[in-house]
């Protein structure tokens, strides 16, 4: 039934904050943009973000909860240089850099929404 995901769309409390945030501070390539809702290019799949009073649009505000509730992983050439680049741009690293018991080199750091967002070495075979 599924076999490809194709997007996925962070509901968020500050629109322009958040943008600011994907945009600028992580310098995601934005795709477009509309009133509350940006969408950014990542390989062959969409990263959106979607102000969380404008959402019902899509389904009721009882389905949407106060702040993270995501973990969104991405890999990255290395993660100290990463986390060095973050924390240069005043984003708190809330774990690591660190080596994982399995071998995985991670660090963890939050979104304007506590989204929690994990960057990774790919595992050397």
């Amino acid at each position: 039934m599924f076999k490809k995901l194709f997007g996925v769309c962070l509901l968020v409390e500050n629109f322009d904050k958040s943008l600011n945030f994907y945009k600028d501070t992580l310098g995601l390539e934005l795709n477009s943009k509309d009133e509350g809702f940006a969408n950014f290019k990542l390989g062959e799949t969409e990263l959106a973000i979607f102000q969380k009073d404008s959402a019902t649009a899509m389904f009721p505000q009882k389905y949407m909860r106060q702040g993270g509730g995501v973990s969104l992983g991405f890999q990255v050439k290395n993660v100290k240089a990463a986390a060095d680049e973050l924390k240069a741009k005043e984003v708190k690293i809330i774990e690591g850099p660190k080596k994982t018991p399995w071998g995985q080199k991670v660090a963890y750091f939050l979104d304007p929404d506590e989204n929690i967002w994990e960057i990774s070495e790919p595992f050397e075979e």
